[in-house]
């Protein structure tokens, strides 16, 4: 015993000094892992908290007409159109969208980009009146949530992403001002299990049984296409490989390829899912992406969303409304606003004038002029992105 106690003192004494630099730098120790840990929760918090009490939630509705009685609204993540079949992709990986488009029973908007290519950047303007014309920081504006709130609806926040950390601290903060909010598991920005958007499905069933009589708004958050690719779709849904990818490109990054096509395979069944579970009711449903994702379209070095440097995979997304056949018997003049406006240019930074605007809600905030479906949309307001104009800049650098 003492000469084990003697040769562990020894071997404990040279481990700190012959690997200082290993084992400091890279917490390699549980002890070291468990601080780090707690240190970056405690900042977390402290930053959520400090954000939360800057959030403006003062809303005063100067009209509210809404009798819509469910508007739901489906938050993809990293889905670039140009990879769906929908948008013309030379895989078949959107058959239940394609079905839906070719029934009439959705409305394709073809001309639409994020204001961002990150999750954080563009929550801070999609769901509130912050625009890039706007000199304020975005928690100064009202939000969606709160207005809908405002407005009579029960408001609901379904989460397939993180619940805390330095990336979902904005989502959080909707989250938090939502009347129910439920996440398929409590989890880190840097936490990721591969929990596919399908386990949403029993948190969407349980919303519904509980809903408001009334009027009801709910945003269901996704994982959509966010690498890792591989991680977002069940192995049944593995449906391409590398050797239908066409690129020009090595192998390894043709099976990368492949995988996210499979993910927005999956994501075409969740989206359709959750269509149908509302397709008995009176309802809206809007999707909408948080940015788009290159994956090695430009060639072999790019891949991902970054704001630095953009190419217009990363902002060019899709939007799909759909309309439940009670809906479109109630409301024909807003589905035929809704069809009519499939082609115009748009940058999503305005989407809460266009949900308003459906809703028949306003605010001194709203402006019809930022409003894709309304009549007095200005289509030739300048996209720009990141000091760039995306329609003279990124749209035609192929």
């Amino acid at each position: 015993v003492c000469t084990l106690m003697v040769l562990s003192v020894f071997y404990t004494i040279r481990m700190f000094t012959v690997y200082t630099d290993f084992i400091w730098d890279d917490e390699v120790l549980p002890v070291q892992r468990v601080y780090a840990s707690t240190s970056v929760a405690v900042r977390n918090m402290q930053a959520y908290k400090e954000l939360s009490s800057q959030v403006n939630s003062k809303v005063e509705l100067t009209e509210n007409n809404s009798q819509i009685k469910n508007i739901v609204f489906i938050l993809g993540e990293s889905t670039n159109r140009n990879h769906m079949h929908l948008y013309g992709y030379y895989l078949p990986n959107t058959p239940n969208l394609d079905a839906l488009n070719e029934k009439g029973e959705i409305s394709v908007f073809r001309d639409v980009v994020s204001p961002h290519s990150t999750t954080i950047a563009v929550l801070s303007k999609l769901f509130t009146f912050c625009n890039r014309e706007s000199d304020q920081e975005w928690y100064h504006y009202n939000n969606l949530i709160d207005v809908m709130n405002a407005a009579g609806y029960k408001t609901h926040w379904l989460s397939n992403q993180e619940t805390s950390g330095v990336w979902g601290n904005v989502a959080q903060i909707y989250a938090a001002h939502s009347d129910v909010s439920a996440f398929t598991r409590i989890r880190d920005s840097r936490e990721d299990y591969g929990i596919v958007d399908g386990e949403l499905f029993p948190l969407i069933d349980d919303a519904i049984a509980n809903r408001s009589e009334d009027k009801n708004f709910y945003v269901v958050h996704l994982m959509g296409g966010h690498g890792l690719y591989y991680n977002r779709f069940p192995y049944s849904f593995s449906k391409f490989s590398k050797d239908d990818i066409n690129l020009p490109i090595t192998d390894g990054k043709k099976e990368i390829v492949a995988q996210y096509d499979n993910a927005l395979y999956y994501n075409d069944y969740i989206v359709s899912s959750i269509i149908d579970k509302f397709r008995d009711s009176e309802t809206l449903v809007i999707y909408v992406p948080d940015h788009g994702e290159a994956v090695y379209d430009e060639g072999e070095d790019m891949s991902g969303h970054i704001e630095e440097n953009p190419t217009h995979h990363m902002i060019e997304i899709p939007v799909i409304m759909w309309a439940s056949e009670k809906f479109r018997a109630k409301y024909p003049e807003k589905w035929e606003q809704i069809k009519k406006a499939a082609d115009r240019p748009y940058m999503t930074d305005d989407m809460i004038h266009t949900v308003m605007d459906l809703a028949d809600i306003k605010t001194d905030e709203f402006d019809p002029t930022r409003s894709i479906v309304n009549d007095k949309f200005n289509a030739q307001r300048p996209r720009i992105f990141d000091g760039m104009d995306y329609d003279t800049e990124i749209k035609n650098k192929r």
